[in-house]
């Protein structure tokens, strides 16, 4: 039990009377008066207080937490109270995650259930470990309080970013997959798939027009292509080292992952095959292309609890794997870091031997940081060298980034804020032109 700010208020103002009693002897009776109800008031609140068994709490949430989403967490705090009682409730969210908040200021209402909700934002892919909800109750007079540990504790696993799988639904159904940065999905008029004959527009080219049809129906028809299907997309992800490196508080393995997963959805939409394989020293995971929505989920139950690790990735040994086990032509997207043209020379390497049978593409996390660093003006040598070491690594970058675009190798290199709509709307172009 603990006394509230109103029950110290009470005994301060016993305390104030006292102080007159001693100056007025004749006072005395009141003052023990005072004091007695006081004490009274307050013993009588504390036995005013619920037992433990009065309540019980529970969280809701997704079966599965997403890493660096916004996840809604709803308490229900379910309660015998017979009168209306001031209290707080708390949550113990995991350690590794951000909330916006977990302490809330609630009535208890009889025959009411308590709902609270907060975000809460992992930064770490895993398990999120919940701990009990702690709670505060006071008693009917508001004078003494208690408080309780509601037994909640809970593990959920953390994968990647699910919930942008469901806002691209959503936004793909009411047409406004611009808000993510995404460009039209059904592009009419372009590919080298036939799709339908409809009539001439004063828009259309010559080259379109349907000439056999066009005396057949005695007016201009022109043939609409769409994008051509049943190609293959494979992912390449590097699990490495490189990868351990964070960016905006998250590691840049789990920023390519999240685009890595948003790729395969859009692309299974597009009734493309896709598989995927992660690799660091040795083959981690493979998963040969296939279409259908299934084939997210087994990406994702696969994919979603590899760490990269503090070794080496053996590019040449990857690309050889990947050959001998898919010969079909694809679109190879490989998930990396690069830092200079020596230092990435294996990955040059590697790129060039799958360019000879696949259109290949490297996607890599940019850091912010440095594009800041380069332009800050330095007033200490701290600063200065921060610049200078900033100011090489971003040319070094730059200078492998070039080395594959001279090889006919496309580089992504984003943020993590930018790097799903840079990735999507590449492949979209690359399905538009035919390029697989």
């Amino acid at each position: 039990m603990v006394l509230t700010y109103r029950a110290w208020i009470a005994l301060g103002l016993g305390g104030l009377v006292a102080l007159a009693g001693a100056a007025r002897p004749d006072l005395l009776g009141l003052v023990l008066l005072v004091d007695l109800l006081a004490v009274l008031a307050i013993t009588t609140d504390a036995f005013t207080l619920p037992r433990a068994s009065a309540f019980e709490v529970q969280r809701k949430h997704e079966r599965v937490l997403s890493l660096g989403a916004s996840n809604r967490i709803e308490l229900l705090l379910r309660h015998t109270m017979r009168t209306v009682r001031r209290a707080r409730l708390r949550d113990e969210p995991p350690p590794f995650c951000d909330y916006d908040q977990r302490e809330f200021a609630v009535k208890l209402v009889p025959d009411q259930v308590v709902r609270v909700t907060y975000h809460l934002t992992p930064r770490y892919r895993g398990e999120a470990r919940f701990e009990d909800v702690f709670l505060r109750v006071e008693g009917l007079l508001g004078l003494t309080a208690r408080d309780y540990r509601l037994p909640a504790r809970e593990r959920v696993p953390v994968y990647p970013n699910l919930l942008q799988l469901r806002e691209y639904d959503l936004l793909r159904h009411r047409g406004r997959l611009q808000q993510m940065g995404f460009r039209q999905l059904r592009l009419r008029g372009q590919g080298t798939e036939f799709e339908s004959l409809r009539e001439y527009t004063p828009d259309d080219e010559f080259r379109k027009i349907d000439w056999k049809a066009t005396a057949r129906r005695g007016k201009p028809i022109v043939r609409d292509y769409q994008v051509e299907r049943s190609q293959s997309v494979v992912l390449m992800l590097d699990a490495g080292r490189n990868m351990l490196a964070e960016v905006k508080g998250k590691r840049k393995f789990d920023a390519v992952l999240n685009a890595a997963l948003m790729l395969a959805y859009v692309a299974v939409q597009m009734d493309d095959k896709v598989g995927a394989l992660v690799f660091a020293d040795e083959i981690d995971a493979f998963l040969v292309p296939q279409r259908g929505r299934s084939q997210v989920g087994k990406i994702v139950e696969t994919l979603h609890d590899v760490q990269p690790r503090l070794v080496e990735p053996d590019y040449l040994y990857a690309s050889t794997y990947l050959a001998k086990r898919w010969r079909k032509r694809s679109l190879i997207v490989l998930f990396t870091d690069l830092i200079d043209p020596d230092a990435s020379r294996m990955v040059l390497h590697a790129l060039r031997a799958l360019s000879q049978q696949h259109l290949c593409v490297a996607a890599t996390v940019a850091d912010p940081r440095l594009h800041a660093w380069s332009r800050q003006v330095p007033d200490t040598p701290a600063t200065f060298y921060r610049r200078a070491v900033a100011t090489q690594t971003l040319s070094d970058r730059l200078a492998a980034i070039r080395t594959l675009e001279r090889m006919g190798i496309h580089c992504i290199d984003a943020d993590p804020d930018t790097l799903v709509p840079a990735l999507v709307n590449h492949y979209l172009q690359v399905k538009a032109r035919g390029g697989i």
